[in-house]
This record gives structure tokens, C-alpha cells and sequence, in this order.
């Protein structure tokens, strides 16, 4: 199955168009997106790689601000993350990968934890600045504070961070967070097989 789904910044001029793919093999996201963050125009493009189950595997990342710049991180078999092929102890308790600049990245988080109402799990994240590329651990918790037929409603607090509201479809993919991006169109390819 490929969707192909974007996200509108509520705060500021910008716009994030990924592609989805899930099979056998895995899930693969490929982004592009634009945004202006504290007056600096950025231009993103990412490809983001996990097992069928939600495990993160690769991250490719490109930033155009004041010049492109790119990193690769990678999570090993043995839970190893590797940046730009250096090994980076102090995020091997790290489970995945955030993005500041997408709401994509909650979606491999919720598919992991699959909460239902009233629990919580905390996580540990690498989390990567867009800007300034700057990588570090650190912990998020999510609540599951609702669950309907077409939708869920979470509660992400992030250190550092004051806590959102995430709206989801039933596949974890965001429809709203509050104040912050809101989904503006989902589509869906599903290849028919002629036998």
C-alpha cells in the first residue's frame, strides 16, 4: 500500500508532502517540506526507513539553510545508533527517531506503544533539530486519552517541551496537533494485481 499525505504548519508559512509505502519488507517515508522557522526559510528532505513493525532502522536527512547539509543516522541489529557512521553511545537506549519540523514522526511512536484509552508509555527518542541538525536523547511520553472508530486523541509531552494534543486516524497518522499542524489531504494507492 502507498499513501501520499500532507501537513500544514499552523504557525507559519510551509508545507510537508511525504509518500508512505508499507509491505512485507517494511515501512518507507520519503518528505519533502518547507518552513519558515524563526524568520529562516528551511527546505527539508528526508527518507525514513523501519521494520514492519514501527522499528527504526535509517534515517537520511537533508537541510537547505545557508547551505545544504545532510546526516545519516542508522540503528543497528544490536540496538547500535550510528550518525554519520560514528557510533553514538549515549543514544543506544533510544527506541526512534523525531523530527523537529514534522508531525510524521509521532507516527512510528504511536504504532509502537499501541495504547488504549487512559495508558501512557514513555519513550526514548533521538531527537533531531532541523535547523541546526543538532542530534540528542530525549524522553516523550504519550497518553491515549481517547479512542473512536475514525480517530484517536493523545496527549505528547516531550522534555523541553509544553505538551500537545494529537489528533490520529485509525493508522496513526496525524490529522491534527494542536496549534501546531494540521493534515490537509491523504491519498491512497492500492495496486491491483491482474492474475
Amino acid at each position: 500500500m502507498q499513501q501520499t499525505l500532507v501537513w500544514k504548519p499552523l504557525t507559519t508559512p510551509g508545507m510537508e508532502s511525504l509518500r508512505l509505502s508499507m509491505d512485507e519488507q517494511g515501512i518507507h517515508a520519503s518528505s519533502h517540506l518547507v518552513q519558515n522557522q524563526n524568520g529562516q526559510s528551511i527546505a527539508a528532505t528526508y527518507v525514513l526507513d523501519s521494520d514492519p513493525r514501527w522499528r527504526f532502522r535509517h534515517l537520511w536527512l537533508k537541510v537547505e539553510n545557508r547551505g545544504p547539509r545532510s546526516l545519516r543516522l542508522d540503528r543497528d541489529i544490536r540496538g547500535r545508533w550510528l550518525l554519520n557512521g560514528q557510533h553514538r553511545r549515549d543514544l543506544d537506549h533510544c527506541q526512534l527517531v523525531m523530527l523537529s519540523g514534522t508531525p510524521f514522526t509521532h507516527t512510528p511512536a504511536l504504532q509502537r506503544c499501541s495504547l488504549e484509552s487512559g495508558q501512557s508509555e514513555q519513550l526514548r527518542v533521538a531527537y533531531i533539530d532541523l535547523p541546526s541538525l543538532r542530534v540528542e536523547a530525549r524522553q516523550l511520553r504519550y497518553h491515549c486519552l481517547r479512542q473512536q472508530p475514525r480517530h484517536s486523541l493523545y496527549r505528547c509531552e516531550a522534555e523541553g517541551r509544553e505538551a500537545i494534543e494529537l489528533t490520529v486516524d485509525r493508522q496513526s497518522l496525524l490529522l491534527e496537533a494542536q496549534g501546531h499542524y494540521q493534515r490537509l489531504c491523504a491519498r491512497t494507492l492500492e495496486l491491483n494485481t491482474w492474475v
